[in-house]
């Protein structure tokens, strides 16, 4: 037999199966579905290819499902079901991924067992499906779906999973909320399931798994019913294991959440309408794991998203819908960010960050929104803003002419510091033994009005703050 290409999926970590359970093998005189029928075929030969050089018949079991993810294709025609014509052909259906992986399995002296019974896809849908449990070693074994390992069919198209390994020993607790046996001898759960509660669960995704979500968390949440999850995207080559989200659907304006994960190296961020919580506001902890206790403040939508490297685009990993907030909830959301509620929300130039590093807390800068009852603040640019601590300057957009207005602050760098309206010149700073600036003016030009500072000798004047002047 020619066996075609070896697999180039990367193989689980570990040469020892992360979970192995305790059942007695089917007898030989068992003639149930189990069994799959005589091949015409002697698979010892395959068999010696694909497990040269595998000692343990859990290292031979992973070689095996290997090879059948990355050659055999599903039939979207539903008419080859026997190991013979899916060898031949490369492609089969359920039952044919399981007989295939059954005879190669018996050439090579390892025990497989079919399991037929019922799944349910991420849609909801239930058919009848076969999977198979393999023994590891004496009276212990596993579970694995070649089928759904090997990839997905949507309409008459099969796609080719990028991570075929979800489907390689898997937690029996997680099977049971897709897999539903026709012998309950293949449940091997805590606490058996029946057809009823499983055709009433949730359906699961796929990328629950991919993530790395608690599987004993997830069962419990499914089993109990009643609940949604948020929404899942595949970012493919992210790195990324959720430790600990949110797992519902909606969150809270005003609520804190607790999001902790484990990442590679890449750029990621919880995003809410235009705002980006970023790697450096994460707590790290160390081995790629990053933690944040987080305050929704504001409405439709919040996301967890990674940085693509290759393109600089964020890709939506999980993503949460915002309840309708009450005021009560804005109420505990201006406690934290004063910045971040309604009523600030048109006014211009409002960048809490910006401001604080400033020296303006944002409590202080709401308060005097609420007295001035300007409508646009002052252009704060960013990064000369934090060159200087503001302790009092006009915070309006708009300044006049003819009126008096004095501003005071406390610079961190920078040789000279001027302000500039229009042609004239201001340099007569008082300066206090802290060090502290401070200058009354009387603007006479209209126009623009500018708070700048200059960093080297004779260089040129850098803005801080920038005000429009009128009569």
């Amino acid at each position: 037999m020619l066996l075609g290409s070896i697999g180039m999926f990367a193989q689980p970590r570990s040469d020892k199966p992360e979970v192995e359970y305790y059942k007695t093998p089917v007898s030989s005189s068992d003639t149930g579905e189990k069994m799959p029928p005589a091949s015409r075929y002697d698979y010892s030969e395959v068999a010696k290819q694909l497990t040269s050089g595998c000692k343990k018949d859990y290292q031979k079991i992973r070689a095996i499902y290997q090879w059948i993810c990355d050659n055999i294709e599903y039939d979207t025609s539903y008419s080859i079901y026997t190991a013979d014509e899916c060898f031949d052909k490369r492609r089969g259906v359920c039952q044919a991924y399981c007989e295939l992986f059954y005879h190669i399995a018996k050439a090579c002296g390892v025990t497989t067992e079919i399991v037929g019974g019922q799944s349910k896809d991420s849609e909801g849908v239930v058919g009848k499906h076969a999977w198979l449990f393999a023994y590891t070693r004496d009276n212990y074994g596993m579970f694995l779906d070649p089928t759904w390992g090997a990839g997905s069919v949507n309409g008459n198209k099969f796609t080719k999973s990028s991570n075929p390994w979800l489907w390689f020993n898997v937690n029996s607790e997680w099977l049971i909320l897709s897999h539903f046996p026709d012998d309950k001898s293949y449940q091997l759960t805590n606490v058996p399931v029946t057809l009823n509660e499983f055709n009433f669960f949730e359906p699961v995704s796929d990328l629950w798994l991919e993530y790395g979500l608690d599987v004993k968390d997830v069962s419990k949440k499914v089993r109990k019913g009643g609940f949604t999850m948020p929404k899942f995207y595949s970012c493919d080559d992210s790195g990324l294991e959720l430790l600990n989200i949110p797992m519902r659907k909606d969150l809270d304006v005003g609520e804190f959440y607790t999001f902790r994960i484990r990442v590679g190296n890449k750029d990621f961020t919880i995003y809410s309408n235009g705002t980006y919580t970023k790697k450096d506001k994460w707590t790290d902890e160390g081995n790629g794991v990053y933690s944040i206790k987080y305050m929704v403040r504001d409405i439709p939508k919040l996301s967890l998203s990674v940085r693509n490297n290759s393109s600089d685009m964020w890709n939506t990993c999980v993503e949460y819908q915002i309840n309708q907030p009450t005021q009560s909830n804005w109420k505990k959301v201006e406690q934290y960010y004063p910045l971040s509620i309604p009523e600030v929300k048109n006014i211009k130039n409002v960048e809490a960050e910006c401001w604080e590093q400033a020296g303006i807390d944002n409590r202080k800068l709401l308060q005097l929104i609420r007295e001035s009852g300007t409508k646009e603040l002052p252009v704060l640019f960013t990064e000369e803003g934090q060159k200087l601590k503001i302790e009092s300057v006009p915070m309006t957009r708009k300044l006049k002419t003819g009126k008096t207005y004095t501003f005071t602050f406390h610079p961190y760098s920078g040789t000279k510091w001027a302000i500039i309206n229009g042609s004239t010149w201001y340099r007569d700073w008082n300066v206090s033994e802290d060090g502290t600036y401070s200058m009354t003016i009387v603007p006479t030009e209209t126009g623009y009005l500018r708070l700048s500072v200059q960093f080297e000798n004779n260089g040129s004047y850098c803005s801080c703050l920038d005000y429009e002047v009128v009569n």
